[in-house]
């Protein structure tokens, strides 16, 4: 939930713990876009108890069922100071304001938590900032109290900016002019949050008084205390250099039984202040009697959820930042091996169906040439038998050739015992003869012959067997 600081969050279910001295709430929202309120609950303290960690464990007894929050701190935790620095770039205004730190708060620089915003410029060169300063040690103890309720607050913010969120969004009747000023009241539990806007919405001041709606409903005395705080609230605007007058005025939160009082300061500013509910058209009708039963107002909390992201004055501590940022980094990888163990699934089934697909063709394939393999062998046979013809009817390879050679190449006194041969083999001829002479005129009578069957070399090996006779061995190459 409201991860990006420029970009808003998706429609989806979301949170806000507003914290305040004496009082802590939650708003818990089904949807963001448009804002649909499922939950509001809260948890007081009596008078004069300031720990409001323990009005965040009393509200907190109950799970919020969702895991991330957003947590405001109302107005009176923090100083909020305008101030006007002789420069335009952000990176020269935050070293300025890490300088003048140490002037502007008692508390050691690691000890307090800050964060500013731009919020104009009144003259060539300068720019003007709203900064908030915040002890640590409150805001660490609840962020660890959440923690360890299972909560991660996604960032820290300032309630009086909520109210400019809320005003923002849900601004209605007719809006102030050029250089008038927008004044949101907003009546909490124990204390009173004024946001002074520019025409175009953006928060310019902020006043807090420490009264209440308990007070106002008990004590005639603060009644007239906060009567005469926000009678004076002009003369508070001039003191501060904050230009413009007040143009309209807009009141929220417990307003039971003040309208006598909203109209004396009426009477006093000259202007109409008009009095809304923050939950009219954002939660149900038993959402909103519960609220009023509470006794607190809602508004900020509202304005947070309304707004979508994180708020401009974000004070969440660096070492929260560094977890959520881990944490996110996490989530991210956590979700890349996820998608990346999709689509390795889904490249295993491809590629499992590929092969089941080749299978089938391969088989099917087989059962189609089964046939034509039968047939292509039979075909081949046939082919090797017509060629083992054509060779035996070759007249140069021929068995009558070679005989008929031997027979011419003869004469009485040659008697041939055996002739033998194969494809690709000389010939042998084997025999006697009358004379030793004999058998080497019968082999220059072979060699003389003009047909092409008997070929050189041809080699004559003669055994001598008898004063007149003789046996003999020729071999000769067969003709091409």
């Amino acid at each position: 939930m409201f991860k990006n600081k420029n970009k808003p969050s998706a429609s989806r279910q979301a949170a806000v713990l507003e914290i305040t001295p004496r009082a802590a709430k939650v708003v818990v929202a089904s949807s963001t876009n448009p804002l649909q309120i499922e939950r509001v609950n809260a948890s007081t303290l009596a008078d004069h108890t300031g720990d409001a960690l323990a009005a965040v464990k009393a509200l907190l007894e109950q799970p919020l069922g969702v895991k991330e929050v957003g947590v405001l701190f109302g107005r009176e935790v923090f100083s909020l100071q305008r101030l006007e620095l002789p420069s335009v770039n952000p990176k020269e205004i935050s070293s300025m304001l890490e300088l003048q730190l140490g002037k502007l708060t008692p508390y050691p620089r690691t000890d307090i938590l800050y964060s500013y915003m731009p919020i104009g410029s009144l003259r060539e060169g300068y720019t003007t900032v709203l900064l908030a300063i915040s002890p640590k040690t409150l805001i660490d103890e609840i962020l660890q109290y959440c923690k360890s309720k299972g909560l991660s607050a996604q960032w820290v913010g300032v309630s009086t900016e909520g109210l400019e969120a809320w005003w923002s969004a849900s601004r209605t009747g007719t809006p102030v002019a050029e250089g008038q000023l927008m004044v949101v009241i907003d009546v909490d539990f124990a204390s009173t949050d004024c946001a002074i806007l520019s025409p175009n919405h953006q928060l310019l001041f902020t006043h807090s008084i420490p009264i209440g709606a308990e007070q106002l409903a008990t004590n005639e005395q603060s009644k007239l205390r906060w009567l005469g705080e926000l009678i004076r609230l002009p003369r508070i605007l001039v003191h501060e250099d904050v230009k413009g007058q007040i143009g309209r005025g807009v009141m929220a939160g417990i307003t039971e039984g003040l309208d006598s009082i909203i109209e004396q300061i009426m009477n006093q500013w000259g202007v109409t202040i008009d009095v809304l509910d923050p939950l009219r058209m954002a939660a149900s009708e038993s959402i909103r009697s519960k609220a009023k039963l509470t006794k607190v107002s809602y508004t900020a909390a509202i304005g947070a959820l309304k707004l979508g992201k994180a708020p401009r004055l974000d004070l969440i501590p660096h070492e929260a930042r560094v977890t959520q940022a881990l944490h996110t980094r996490s989530k991210d990888l956590e979700q890349l091996v996820m998608n990346l163990a999709v689509v390795l699934f889904l490249v295993v089934l491809l590629l499992g169906q590929r092969m089941w697909l080749l299978g089938r063709y391969q088989a099917a394939l087989k059962e189609r040439l089964a046939p034509l393999e039968e047939k292509a062998a039979a075909v081949q046979s046939q082919q090797n038998n017509m060629q083992q013809l054509q060779q035996w009817l070759d007249p140069s390879r021929a068995a009558l050739g070679v005989i008929q050679a031997v027979a011419l190449a003869a004469d009485p006194a040659i008697t041939v015992t055996q002739l033998s041969f194969k494809a690709g083999e000389p010939v042998k001829i084997r025999g006697s003869a009358a004379t030793s002479q004999a058998p080497y005129e019968f082999l220059e009578r072979l060699k003389k012959q003009k047909s092409a069957t008997v070929g050189s070399p041809c080699l004559a090996e003669v055994r001598v067997t008898s004063s007149r006779g003789a046996e003999f061995d020729v071999t000769c190459a067969l003709g091409s």
